[in-house]
């Protein structure tokens, strides 16, 4: 990992397309009082890590509400990357190039989904700090310990529910 030694700059990267299909505008949907995203970008301003809290986004609704909760939304995110399959490495490129067009380079990134609104600046900082203290990573993800046996589990697919382990 190759990183400014003294103080790494960082950028938070969160991601909210407004064309989502099963629930409709789900990242600005309200909860207990605030848009979905807003928690999203309280948790990474409040986590004092990062230079900039940047909302990747196709819609201009999106970009006023994120910019109303203290994000920065220097650019629109292109229909042609905005869709239902649209992997995450191409809102990424596209932010990291429109970034330095602007001037604003950093040397790492991190990807906060609006879905995950209970995420506390603590463990933000709890994966920096983990994060920093790996010479030899270049990358973490956060997960989540399963509590249920893989064969209890059942997954959605169009209107049919299957197991995730097919027996037999």
């Amino acid at each position: 990992m190759v990183i400014n030694a003294n103080k790494p700059s960082v950028v938070a990267l969160i991601p909210a397309r407004s064309g989502s299909l099963r629930v409709p505008d789900k990242n600005i949907r309200y909860l207990s009082g605030h848009p979905l995203i807003a928690y999203t970008i309280s948790a990474a301003l409040d986590s004092g890590i990062f230079s900039k809290v940047i909302v990747s986004t196709d819609s201009i609704e999106y970009s006023e509400i994120s910019k109303y909760y203290g994000a920065e939304v220097p650019f629109l995110r292109p229909e042609s990357i905005s869709g239902a399959h649209s992997p995450d490495i191409e809102f990424v490129e596209h932010a990291i190039h429109e970034l330095k067009k602007i001037g604003s380079e950093f040397d790492c990134f991190s990807i906060l989904r609006p879905t995950s609104p209970f995420r506390k600046p603590e463990t933000i900082n709890r994966a920096w700090n983990e994060f920093l203290s790996h010479d030899e990573i270049d990358s973490l993800r956060a997960v989540e310990k399963c509590h249920e046996h893989p064969g209890k589990m059942w997954v959605v697919s169009g209107q049919r529910m299957h197991p995730l382990m097919p027996f037999g």
